[in-house]
């Protein structure tokens, strides 16, 4: 790998690792379990972005194993959690209004 194309993936990975910083504020704050499930979906891309460019940095093809198996958990908590929404307005929706 040459000296630019290693300097432009250590920025990039830095460019992500500051980018953890206002998804970690959005999960911790809220408001809603909406914007945390959000943040949550988020902070994987963010950690696949990171095993991939570490794949990359490192040289070892195993690290792109880790990136497609944090996309592949992540795709299945996003679902999930679309489910379980879509069940609980569904739920509130059928309740009688007194």
């Amino acid at each position: 790998m040459t000296g630019l194309m290693t300097w432009a993936a250590a920025l990039a990975a830095a460019i992500v690792t500051l980018g953890l910083v206002p998804v970690a504020w959005r999960l911790i704050a809220g408001p809603s379990s909406a914007d945390r499930a959000i943040a949550t979906d988020m902070l994987g891309l963010l950690g696949v972005c990171l095993a991939a460019l570490t794949a990359l940095l490192a040289g070892h093809v195993a690290f792109l194993d880790v990136a497609l198996g944090i996309a592949l958990v992540g795709f299945l908590a996003a679902v999930a959690f679309a489910r379980l929404l879509e069940r609980a307005s569904a739920a509130a929706a059928s309740e009688p209004a007194e």
